[in-house]
Parts: structure tokens; sequence; C-alpha cells
């Protein structure tokens, strides 16, 4: 976010490239090492750990599909006027399943500009995660 600020402020440009490329870098390998060592593999490498990927992964597939299937209902309803990749943005993987979506649909149309309307979707997306996580936090801890 830092290396996108500078970038747009159009001021510093060797800070830009420097947070955006070595910082980031350098940040994310410590984070991996005090994330990392205090991991052991007991903890890690068992069948719970492979379930909650494996349902992980099925709902990342299950929340793209549904969402193209209601973006294409969207477009039959609307006669055409909303983009079903629209659909596929609404899972909380933001923002490359914006930015993923655009690029799609500007390779099939170049004038198809759908950046805005899909960071929009994408951020509801976002924020029906982070509500779906609020409610469940609250049914499983017993919070009224």
């Amino acid at each position: 976010m830092l290396g996108n600020l500078l970038r747009e402020a159009l001021v510093v440009e060797r800070l830009s490239k420097m947070v955006q490329n070595e910082l980031i870098n350098i940040a994310t390998l410590f984070l991996g090492l005090a994330i990392g060592s205090t991991m052991t593999a007991e903890s890690f490498l068992n069948w719970t750990t492979l379930a909650i990927l494996g349902l992980g992964l099925l709902a990342f597939v299950i929340d793209t599909v549904a969402g193209l299937l209601f973006g294409k209902l969207m477009a039959v309803i609307t006669h055409g006027k909303v983009n079903p990749l629209i659909g596929a943005c609404g899972i909380s993987a933001f923002p490359m399943a914006g930015r993923l979506s655009a690029k799609m649909a500007l390779e099939e149309d170049p004038s198809n500009f759908i950046l805005m309307h899909a960071m929009g979707s994408n951020t509801a997306g976002q924020l029906g995660s982070v509500i779906a996580g609020g409610i469940l936090l609250a049914l499983v801890t017993g919070i009224p």
C-alpha cells in the first residue's frame, strides 16, 4: 500500500520502487521467519490441517462458481447489461479477483472496462466474509 501511495504521488520515484520491491521482500522474509520459527512439524503436518486447507479450497471453488452463475443470472435478467464476470469478483480474494476479471474482460473486448464494477463487487464480497466470520465467531463462542 505504501508503495502504491508513493507511486501515485509522482514525487519520489526511487523510494516508490524501493518500497514496491526491496522493502516488501525484506518484510515478507522477516514475517516468514517470525512465523516459521514458531511452527513445528507436529503442529502443522497433520490431517486436521490438511482438512482445513481442503475445506478452504472447496469453499473458494464453490464461491467462484456460485458467483459466476449469479452473474450469469443477472446478465439474463438485465438483458446483457451486467457482465457475468462481475459475479466471480464476489469472492473475498481482494483485490486479485477484481483485477483478474477486469483483465479477462479487456482481453475479450478492449472497450470493456469493468475494473471499478469488479472492485465494488470484490469489496462487497470482502465485507460479506467479514460479517459471516463475525457471526460464526459469535455463534461458536456463545456471545449474544
